[in-house]
């Protein structure tokens, strides 16, 4: 709620120094570059290089949790066949099955969790290069200000930085290797 306020305020005021300034005053004091960062992201060859690799990434861990998921739908069956036939010891071998369930159950989280992460750091390298590319535009062309197109109403079409940006973010940043983070404990137990 702060930050919203805190943006807010700063928001206006720099809009109020574009009403109460002279144009000449602010063409020669204050430069500003407009950039459609969502643009950006579609047309990076490096964002757009996450998207196969996530695919292969969840189509690899599928592939073992299916396997998994049948172990434990024969065991299951197994159980109750068995539940039949010796009675004794039922109650501990159905107790074992469901650790086995809930061992399974933690194991998709976990990878759940770290595919999530891994997508995150992978975006984070994208997002990080585009920051960097962009302080180092605005540098160059002596910008006060580069701004989000989302929070623009109007604007000119000289201010527009997004093409730029982009086309340097594609020559720095051509892909993003997805890496899964470490995990504590592997994936697949038998």
């Amino acid at each position: 709620m702060k930050l919203a306020v805190s943006v807010s305020v700063s928001f206006l005021i720099t809009i109020g120094v574009f009403i109460f300034a002279s144009e000449d005053a602010l063409s020669q004091s204050t430069s500003i570059g407009v950039i459609d960062i969502q643009k950006v992201l579609r047309s990076s060859v490096a964002a757009r290089s996450i998207r196969p690799q996530m695919k292969k990434l969840k189509a690899h861990f599928q592939k073992i949790f299916k396997n998994s998921e049948a172990e434990l739908l024969k065991a299951k069956q197994d159980l109750e066949r068995e539940r039949v036939i010796l009675p004794e010891g039922f109650v501990e071998r159905r107790k074992a099955f469901a650790r086995r369930v809930n061992d399974t159950k933690r194991r998709v989280q976990t990878v759940n969790r770290e595919l999530d992460r891994a997508l995150a750091n992978a975006m984070r390298q994208v997002h990080k290069n585009l920051r960097e590319i962009t302080k180092d535009f605005a540098e160059e062309r002596s910008l006060h200000f580069v701004v989000p197109k989302r929070v623009i109403i109007f604007y000119e079409q000289r201010f527009d930085i997004t093409q730029e940006v982009s086309r340097r973010l594609n020559k720095k940043l051509p892909n993003v290797r997805v890496v899964m983070p470490k995990s504590k404990r592997s994936p697949v137990k038998k």
